[in-house]
């Protein structure tokens, strides 16, 4: 009887062992899924702070280049406006602009404006003047010499990163103003 009584505690043993390998077999599964989750919930805790950064700062553009004043006149006055569409001020901002001929010679260049501070959704402006001679309009309205306008914005965002916003405008002789070509922006940390 003893034996028998062995072989049935051995056989209760080996089912304990089997149901224990089987429970731990599990519980490794369930804590495998659940540190799966608790990372991809820190990254996408991580992807939201992300964004919400992004979102929270500075964004300079140009919104507005136009020439001011008469097509025909010798000297044209262009209007540069620069708008902060962010949600925070940008610091130490400077404006340049560049008027070329597309590797034909410069019609003119200057500061639009050094050191200000633009406040979210306030906006600045001011000219640069240009000479525009007879002849040099008859090529820029028949389409012969280009005129391309370049507008570089530099300005430090919350946080001292320093920002540089480009954009290129076109002189489009059918409405005898500037037209957006392209923009962008880039963040360094300094």
């Amino acid at each position: 009887m003893l034996q028998g009584l062995a072989v049935f505690f051995t056989g209760v043993i080996a089912v304990a062992t089997a149901v224990y390998v089987i429970v731990t077999a599990r519980l490794l599964k369930a804590t495998k899924r659940s540190a799966e989750a608790a990372k991809a919930s820190a990254e996408a805790a991580k992807t939201s702070a992300d964004i919400g950064a992004a979102l929270h700062r500075p964004y300079l553009g140009v919104s507005d280049l136009r020439r001011h004043n008469d097509h025909n006149a010798d000297i044209w006055a262009i209007r540069c406006c620069v708008k902060n569409y962010g949600t925070l001020p940008a610091s130490q901002v400077r404006v340049d602009i560049d008027i070329d001929r597309q590797g034909q010679g410069q019609y003119g260049a200057g500061k639009l404006c050094t050191a200000y501070e633009i406040f979210p959704q306030a906006e600045l402006s001011g000219f640069l003047e240009i000479r525009v001679d007879a002849q040099t309009r008859g090529e820029l309205f028949s389409g012969a010499l280009p005129m391309v306008a370049h507008v570089k914005i530099t300005y430090v965002a919350v946080g001292s990163a320093r920002c540089t916003h480009n954009a290129e405008f076109a002189y489009d002789r059918t409405t005898q103003n500037f037209r957006p070509e392209r923009s962008a922006t880039e963040t360094h940390d300094l």
